[in-house]
């Protein structure tokens, strides 16, 4: 495990390892153990749960103490880089998680402001200034989503930096506004802009220093190949792969989601389209799984637009063809 404590350390391929529950709706962390090893032998350059697909959202703090406890000592025995998500309603509920991840080594979080409430101008400068005084030793990657109802822009973020430069060392940049991207990662260039799957090539052309990426979870050797062309420049090769991708994701998983099925929902359906990872298909209520329908109409599409990624992926695995491809920073 490698803790993370400047934006230069933040780069490359990182997966959202999925939560596993048991039919009980306990943490199977045999399973979790697993899942990172079979990452970490990609090789991806960093895992991070407890955002969306993590289901943050599903654990009380003391679950959450659990879990990350559970988490670092699985991340003991692998090579890559380490976050946690500490999302909360409140600002003390993310406190507390913050301080929980510091107790076990873990310095770098993903920050989304409280949801349920728009914070005012005010509001936003006071929760930064809470939590730098409560743990000034943690590092902070602001998870800029829509369903923190803030968005940050350019000008907010260049103020943060200037505000908090040894905490604020990161984001997730998860809108699709090219414009956007371009503004944000130009303006503080210093501070590791980190894209999702939607947005990897165009983001990376533009500064961007890797992704936080659900798809390593479905096909991981792909992926690899994705982050390695960014990082060669290849761009026209990165691009096809990139069209490819959010085509798929426009016409299989779109009308998934638009059923109600999010995050780490329709995350799981994805995990079992391919089989590389293990996970159970469970959740907690009140989210429920996707129907079996659902689950297996993916999977054939999945099997239709991905055969012969799927297949390579299969067979390097199966020969024991997983040593670390040549990557870099």
């Amino acid at each position: 495990m490698r803790d993370i404590r400047d934006a230069d350390d933040i780069f490359g391929l990182w997966a959202a390892v999925p939560m596993p529950w048991t039919k009980q709706g306990k943490l199977d962390e045999a399973m979790l153990e697993r899942n990172i090893a079979r990452l970490a032998a990609v090789p991806v350059d960093g895992i991070y749960s407890t955002d969306s697909d993590g289901e943050f959202y599903a654990m009380e703090l003391d679950e959450f103490g659990d879990f990350v406890r559970v988490f670092a000592r699985c991340m003991s025995s692998v090579d890559c880089g380490v976050q946690v998500g500490v999302t909360w309603t409140n600002t003390q509920g993310i406190i507390d998680r913050i301080k929980v991840c510091l107790d076990h080594g873990i310095s770098t979080v993903h920050v989304c402001y409280p949801y349920w409430m728009p914070l005012n101008r005010e509001d936003v400068k006071r929760f930064w200034a809470d939590l730098a005084a409560a743990a000034p030793e943690a590092r902070w990657v602001h998870y800029n989503t829509t369903r923190g109802h803030v968005v940050m822009g350019a000008p907010q973020y260049r103020w943060l930096a200037d505000e908090f430069p040894q905490q604020f060392i990161g984001t997730k940049l998860a809108t699709k506004n090219f414009h956007e991207l371009s503004l944000v990662i130009s303006t503080t260039p210093h501070v590791a802009h980190v894209l999702t799957d939607f947005t990897i090539v165009p983001g990376m052309m533009l500064g961007g220093r890797g992704t936080y990426s659900f798809w390593v979870n479905t096909l991981p050797r792909w992926q690899r190949r994705l982050l390695d062309l960014c990082r060669d420049k290849r761009w026209d090769e990165a691009m096809a792969m990139q069209v490819k991708f959010n085509n798929w994701e426009a016409q299989c998983v779109e009308p998934i989601v638009a059923q109600g099925y999010l995050h780490g929902i329709v995350g799981k359906i994805r995990v079992a389209a391919s089989g590389f990872l293990e996970d159970a298909g469970y959740t907690r209520s009140p989210y429920q799984p996707a129907p079996a329908a659902l689950a297996e109409q993916l999977a054939c599409d999945f099997r239709q637009w991905w055969h012969e990624e799927a297949e390579a992926e299969r067979a390097a695995w199966n020969a024991g063809q997983n040593a670390k491809p040549q990557h870099a920073k």
